[in-house]
């Protein structure tokens, strides 16, 4: 299915959950898409969040505030410019804008808002099992099959195309190096199973390229 077509259902679905007016809840649905199909996006897009939406809808019971997560999920990424280095923190701003025009709580603005910088770095600063599900999710592109990882690692090098190759090889290298150390690589036993092993493999093979 298309990925917006398929975001879109959950997002209404989403918003009814949340009592949130239809109407409204168009306007942000398109906010998102103008941010999430911007040109730059080559890996960051809304296949991107549409993963992340099929990778998690089977834990829903195990995700306390479930429909908060998935809020985070939408957002995360909202913003996104290779250039800079305050993403996670613009797009948490950015959803703690609309949850306030939207009316939700302080407290659900506060986790929504957590669980999106938590995504810099993907270390978990509380224990919840919501943010380790949206972690682990978030990076278990880094454990698919070796085929869709190297269509993974040319996206993000086609995001960051306006860098050199020498200082973009030395960043990329820092930044697999710091996902290889992670520890835990994965917070959930289901993610840890499903992906670590590749996860790990993919690294060692993306490492050895630059």
């Amino acid at each position: 299915m298309n990925p917006q077509n398929y975001l879109q259902t959950q997002w209404f679905d989403l918003m009814e959950a949340l009592e949130i007016d239809p109407t409204q809840s168009q306007v942000y649905f398109d906010q998102l898409c103008v941010h999430y199909n911007e040109k730059h996006r080559a890996y960051h897009n809304l296949h991107h969040i549409q993963e992340l939406f099929q990778l998690l809808s089977p834990f829903d019971e195990e995700m306390e505030q479930s429909l908060l997560v998935y809020l985070a999920v939408f957002y995360h990424d909202i913003i996104y410019n290779a250039k800079r280095k305050d993403n996670e923190l613009k797009s948490a701003e950015l959803a703690v804008e609309v949850m306030q025009k939207i009316g939700l709580k302080k407290q659900d603005q506060q986790y929504v808002y957590d669980l999106i910088l938590a995504t810099k770095n993907h270390q978990a600063p509380f224990d919840d099992e919501g943010l380790f599900y949206l972690l682990d999710a978030d990076i278990a592109i880094l454990g698919s099959a070796s085929t869709k990882y190297k269509q993974y690692s040319q996206a993000i090098r086609q995001e960051y195309k306006h860098v050199p190759s020498i200082l973009y090889r030395f960043g990329r290298k820092k930044v697999l190096k710091h996902l290889a150390n992670k520890t835990p690589f994965f917070y959930t036993t289901t993610f840890r199973d499903q992906f670590e092993d590749q996860a790990k493999k993919n690294l060692a093979w993306e490492l050895s390229t630059l």
